[in-house]
């Protein structure tokens, strides 16, 4: 019996010692991590959902000025759950892994602005007298800062955002600004299996950092 235990012991050691433990980030992902990635986004259940929830943060409402709503980060290995999940169902882990080859992903920052009642779409009317009512540009996300830091600050590649406004009712008038996302990519090679600060400066001079532990995250 003892000698039992013994080589299932030895099995279950041996077994460990083949599939490898995925439990920080990892550039670029193995093929077994790009599988996995698929079947844990095709499963799409709780699990899923529990996964996904580790890679966004969302601050609190300041008191006065904009509201930085969500702070997230995308690895490549998430991005492959996200893309499997969202899928048809004949998409499969082979699919996935010549996607990721074809196109490796990016390591994304995405950042969503909301306007509050002390941050909103209307801005100061300007001089006294005068009647003209100016609105918040589109592209206000411009005047906010974002790095992204490990040690030191990691340059990204390109920086997007969009403006994102109500869709209006029939006779509610016309569609009002109510937030923006911000998305800045970069080079996943240089980013290291270590604990990153994300760092957004408003105009109005707050300051939100978040950080994300990729030591523990894939």
């Amino acid at each position: 019996m003892l000698k039992g235990i013994e080589i299932g012991t030895r099995l279950l050691v041996a077994l460990f010692a083949i599939v490898p433990l995925e439990a920080a980030y990892e550039y670029p992902p193995s093929t077994t991590a790009i599988r996995n990635a698929y079947f844990l986004g095709a499963d799409n259940n709780e699990q899923t959902s529990r996964f996904l929830a580790q890679y966004v943060k969302r601050p609190p409402l300041p008191k006065s000025g904009p509201h930085v709503a969500e702070i997230e980060v995308r690895t490549p290995y998430e991005q492959v759950v996200l893309h499997a999940r969202e899928v048809p169902g004949s998409y499969s882990a082979q699919d996935a892994e010549q996607d990721y080859r074809a196109h490796p992903g990016s390591f994304i920052v995405r950042v969503r602005i909301e306007l509050t009642p002390t941050y909103s779409s209307l801005l100061d009317s300007g001089p006294s007298g005068a009647q003209a009512m100016r609105l918040r540009p589109g592209d206000f996300w411009r005047d906010f800062s974002i790095r992204l830091v490990q040690q030191r600050e990691v340059k990204p590649k390109r920086i997007f955002g969009w403006p994102i406004y109500t869709s209006p009712q029939r006779g509610s008038g016309p569609s009002q600004l109510i937030a923006a996302e911000v998305k800045l990519e970069y080079d996943p090679a240089q980013i290291a299996s270590a604990p990153a600060q994300i760092e957004v400066r408003t105009p109005d001079g707050q300051q939100v950092i978040t950080e994300f532990d990729l030591a523990k995250l894939k």
